[in-house]
Protein backbone atom coordinates (compact mmCIF):
# COMPACT_ATOMS: atom_id res chain seq x y z
CA UNK A 1 0.00 0.00 0.00
CA UNK A 2 1.42 3.57 -0.96
CA UNK A 3 0.53 6.85 0.90
CA UNK A 4 1.77 10.25 -0.43
CA UNK A 5 1.87 12.86 2.06
CA UNK A 6 2.69 15.92 1.58
CA UNK A 7 6.51 16.08 2.26
CA UNK A 8 7.12 12.02 1.49
CA UNK A 9 5.31 8.88 -0.11
CA UNK A 10 5.43 6.11 2.27
CA UNK A 11 5.41 2.52 1.02
CA UNK A 12 3.57 0.31 3.77
CA UNK A 13 5.00 -3.47 2.93
CA UNK A 14 4.66 -7.09 4.64
CA UNK A 15 7.72 -6.06 7.12
CA UNK A 16 8.69 -3.00 6.02
CA UNK A 17 8.04 0.61 5.68
CA UNK A 18 9.41 2.55 2.98
CA UNK A 19 9.55 6.62 3.25
CA UNK A 20 10.86 8.72 0.66
CA UNK A 21 10.92 12.72 0.68
CA UNK A 22 9.52 13.81 -2.71
CA UNK A 23 11.59 16.39 -4.34
CA UNK A 24 10.01 19.82 -4.46
CA UNK A 25 10.21 22.01 -8.00
CA UNK A 26 9.53 24.97 -6.40
CA UNK A 27 12.78 25.04 -4.60
CA UNK A 28 16.41 25.52 -6.00
CA UNK A 29 17.03 21.72 -7.36
CA UNK A 30 20.67 21.81 -4.75
CA UNK A 31 18.43 23.46 -1.84
CA UNK A 32 15.79 20.92 -2.47
CA UNK A 33 18.48 17.56 -2.00
CA UNK A 34 19.99 19.17 0.67
CA UNK A 35 16.98 19.82 2.72
CA UNK A 36 15.67 16.21 1.86
CA UNK A 37 19.16 14.95 2.60
CA UNK A 38 19.11 16.27 5.79
CA UNK A 39 15.74 15.88 7.11
CA UNK A 40 15.92 11.99 6.42
CA UNK A 41 19.24 11.94 7.85
CA UNK A 42 17.52 14.01 11.02
CA UNK A 43 14.38 11.84 11.10
CA UNK A 44 16.66 8.09 11.22
CA UNK A 45 19.06 9.84 14.44
CA UNK A 46 16.04 11.46 16.32
CA UNK A 47 14.17 7.65 16.11
CA UNK A 48 16.81 6.07 17.08
CA UNK A 49 17.67 8.47 19.62
CA UNK A 50 14.18 7.62 20.68
CA UNK A 51 14.64 3.88 20.94
CA UNK A 52 17.97 4.42 22.93
CA UNK A 53 15.99 6.42 25.60
CA UNK A 54 13.43 3.44 25.63
CA UNK A 55 10.69 4.67 23.47
CA UNK A 56 8.45 2.15 21.35
CA UNK A 57 9.52 3.66 17.87
CA UNK A 58 10.23 1.41 14.85
CA UNK A 59 14.03 0.58 13.76
CA UNK A 60 15.27 2.88 11.41
CA UNK A 61 17.60 2.88 8.59
CA UNK A 62 18.95 5.15 5.80
CA UNK A 63 19.26 3.68 2.92
CA UNK A 64 20.27 6.08 -0.35
CA UNK A 65 17.44 8.82 -0.03
CA UNK A 66 15.33 6.69 1.72
CA UNK A 67 14.22 5.39 5.33
CA UNK A 68 13.86 1.51 5.61
CA UNK A 69 11.51 0.84 8.90
CA UNK A 70 10.55 -1.50 10.53
CA UNK A 71 6.92 -2.47 10.24
CA UNK A 72 4.48 -1.31 13.77
CA UNK A 73 1.82 -3.93 13.29
CA UNK A 74 -1.14 -2.69 15.12
CA UNK A 75 -3.76 0.42 14.33
CA UNK A 76 -3.16 4.25 14.60
CA UNK A 77 -5.02 5.66 17.73
CA UNK A 78 -6.95 7.98 15.98
CA UNK A 79 -8.66 4.04 14.53
CA UNK A 80 -8.62 2.39 18.06
CA UNK A 81 -9.23 5.17 20.47
CA UNK A 82 -7.91 2.57 23.38
CA UNK A 83 -8.18 4.67 26.56
CA UNK A 84 -5.80 2.60 28.00
CA UNK A 85 -3.03 2.97 25.61
CA UNK A 86 -3.05 6.83 26.30
CA UNK A 87 -1.02 5.29 29.41
CA UNK A 88 1.74 3.81 27.54
CA UNK A 89 1.59 6.37 24.90
CA UNK A 90 1.94 9.25 27.69
CA UNK A 91 4.79 7.02 29.16
CA UNK A 92 6.70 6.58 25.78
CA UNK A 93 6.58 10.97 25.16
CA UNK A 94 8.21 11.12 28.91
CA UNK A 95 11.05 8.61 27.77
CA UNK A 96 11.20 10.62 24.85
CA UNK A 97 11.68 14.09 26.67
CA UNK A 98 13.58 12.88 28.74
CA UNK A 99 15.89 12.21 26.12
CA UNK A 100 15.07 15.92 24.92
CA UNK A 101 13.85 14.23 21.79
CA UNK A 102 10.61 17.15 20.58
CA UNK A 103 8.40 14.96 18.34
CA UNK A 104 6.97 17.99 16.46
CA UNK A 105 3.96 16.02 14.85
CA UNK A 106 2.40 14.30 18.25
CA UNK A 107 -1.09 13.29 16.39
CA UNK A 108 -3.40 10.53 17.08
CA UNK A 109 -2.12 8.86 13.49
CA UNK A 110 1.56 9.47 14.83
CA UNK A 111 1.49 6.22 17.42
CA UNK A 112 0.38 2.44 16.89
CA UNK A 113 -1.58 0.94 19.25
CA UNK A 114 -2.14 -2.98 19.58
CA UNK A 115 -2.85 -5.02 22.96
CA UNK A 116 -2.72 -1.64 25.03
CA UNK A 117 0.87 -0.80 24.01
CA UNK A 118 1.74 2.05 22.27
CA UNK A 119 4.70 3.35 19.32
CA UNK A 120 5.90 6.15 18.34
CA UNK A 121 6.52 6.68 14.53
CA UNK A 122 7.61 9.63 12.16
CA UNK A 123 9.86 11.61 13.71
CA UNK A 124 10.11 13.30 10.26
CA UNK A 125 9.20 17.26 12.06
CA UNK A 126 11.53 16.01 15.03
CA UNK A 127 14.06 17.85 16.86
CA UNK A 128 16.65 17.94 19.82
CA UNK A 129 15.72 20.28 22.81
CA UNK A 130 16.44 20.86 26.49
CA UNK A 131 13.58 23.56 26.38
CA UNK A 132 10.66 22.89 28.59
CA UNK A 133 8.60 25.12 25.97
CA UNK A 134 9.37 23.00 23.26
CA UNK A 135 8.24 19.75 25.49
CA UNK A 136 4.86 21.77 26.83
CA UNK A 137 4.36 22.61 22.52
CA UNK A 138 4.94 19.32 21.57
CA UNK A 139 2.01 17.54 23.71
CA UNK A 140 0.19 21.13 23.24
CA UNK A 141 -0.26 19.79 19.89
CA UNK A 142 -1.41 16.07 21.13
CA UNK A 143 -4.42 18.29 23.17
CA UNK A 144 -5.32 19.78 20.44
CA UNK A 145 -5.75 17.09 18.40
CA UNK A 146 -7.59 14.92 21.03
CA UNK A 147 -10.49 17.95 21.58
CA UNK A 148 -10.75 18.31 17.73
CA UNK A 149 -10.86 14.86 16.86
CA UNK A 150 -11.63 13.15 19.51
CA UNK A 151 -13.99 15.36 21.41
CA UNK A 152 -16.22 12.58 23.02
CA UNK A 153 -13.21 10.50 24.76
CA UNK A 154 -10.81 13.76 24.89
CA UNK A 155 -10.62 14.70 28.51
CA UNK A 156 -10.61 10.86 29.56
CA UNK A 157 -8.02 10.58 27.01
CA UNK A 158 -5.62 13.59 27.88
CA UNK A 159 -5.87 12.23 31.65
CA UNK A 160 -4.84 8.75 31.27
CA UNK A 161 -1.65 10.52 28.69
CA UNK A 162 -1.03 12.64 31.79
CA UNK A 163 -1.03 9.89 34.09
CA UNK A 164 2.11 7.91 31.87
CA UNK A 165 3.63 11.36 31.24
CA UNK A 166 4.46 11.76 34.75
CA UNK A 167 6.98 9.16 34.54
CA UNK A 168 9.11 12.18 33.02
CA UNK A 169 10.83 13.69 35.83
CA UNK A 170 10.11 17.41 34.33
CA UNK A 171 6.72 16.47 33.80
CA UNK A 172 5.10 19.20 36.11
CA UNK A 173 7.17 21.63 34.43
CA UNK A 174 6.30 20.95 31.88
CA UNK A 175 2.29 20.39 32.27
CA UNK A 176 2.96 24.34 33.91
CA UNK A 177 4.36 25.43 30.65
CA UNK A 178 2.04 24.12 29.02
CA UNK A 179 -0.69 25.91 30.67
CA UNK A 180 1.08 29.44 29.95
CA UNK A 181 1.45 27.99 26.38
CA UNK A 182 -2.76 27.77 26.59
CA UNK A 183 -3.39 30.89 27.70
CA UNK A 184 -1.05 32.54 24.80
CA UNK A 185 -3.46 30.69 22.24
CA UNK A 186 -6.91 32.03 23.88
CA UNK A 187 -8.74 35.74 23.36
CA UNK A 188 -9.99 37.50 26.57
Amino acid sequence: MKIQGAEASVEIREDEVIKKRETKNYRHPELDERIRENRTREEVKNTRRARKYGVNAPEAEKKDEKIVFEKIEGETWKESEDLEAMKDFGANVAKMHHGDIIHGDLTTSNVIVKDGEASIIDFGLSTVSERIEDKAVDIHLLKQVLNSSHPDIADEAWKNFVEGYREYDESEKVLEQLEEVEKRGRYK
